[in-house]
């Protein structure tokens, strides 16, 4: 499946792809949109139609119409359910002028509230944590209000990464794009209007790197 089409795709539409292929692996037939509907947790079955003619626009799926199971994936070996990874989101990440309270990823592990993702996008899913984002400081980085960002824990971070970094002196949390400059972090929003600021490196701790972003709208 190719990986920059899918970059592309909001999260329902991400939801929709990848429970066709399932239904597709267990049945082998596929679904219809009133089992998208439900099985996708999608609002409504317009809703539904509107985001398989994104789908189409992608040229990830085509669609015979008048056909109740009129759907084929452009895929020429369907995702299998151990290509599909889900993904724990833990709490909200601030892209805002100032850093804000965040939970710790360590509650990743007690998570209920997950994503579930194309393998081929994030590779291995050992220590990605989702984070869902506010403010709009990053908006230059394609990561708008309310979109999910995928971070890698412990990652190796270098300079221009997106990363989180959690401020101990403060105790909150802020995404941004990090550079290490000798005992000091300079962390850059992406937006002209806001400013880059500096903290002290033993004061800040990078819990993880941005893998990618998944649009919400």
């Amino acid at each position: 499946m190719d990986k920059t089409a899918i970059e592309q795709l909001s999260e329902p539409q991400q939801k929709i792809l990848s429970f066709i292929n399932q239904y597709m692996e267990q049945n082998d037939i596929p679904p219809t949109i009133r089992e998208i509907q439900h099985g996708a947790g999608i609002s409504s079955t317009s809703m539904v139609s509107y985001h398989l003619k994104a789908l189409e626009r992608a040229q990830l799926l085509n669609r015979r119409e008048r056909r109740s199971r009129g759907l084929i994936v452009n895929e020429p070996r369907r995702a299998h359910s151990r290509d599909i990874v889900a993904i724990p989101i833990v709490g909200v990440i601030t892209c805002g002028a100032e850093p804000v309270p965040t939970p710790d990823p360590d509650t990743l592990a007690e998570s209920e509230n997950v994503i579930h993702l194309a393998r081929s996008l994030v590779g291995n899913a050992d220590g990605l944590y989702a984070l869902e984002a506010k403010g709009d400081s990053m908006i230059d980085a394609l990561i708008n209000d309310g979109d999910i960002v995928i971070m890698q824990r412990n990652a190796d971070v270098k300079n221009g990464d997106l990363a989180a970094v959690f401020l101990l002196d403060r105790n909150e949390s802020t995404l941004k794009r990090v550079y290490k400059e000798g005992r000091r972090l300079k962390l850059k929003p992406e937006n002209p209007t806001l400013k880059p600021f500096y903290v002290e490196a033993r004061h800040a701790q990078i819990q993880g790197r941005v893998v990618c972003v998944i649009r919400r709208t």
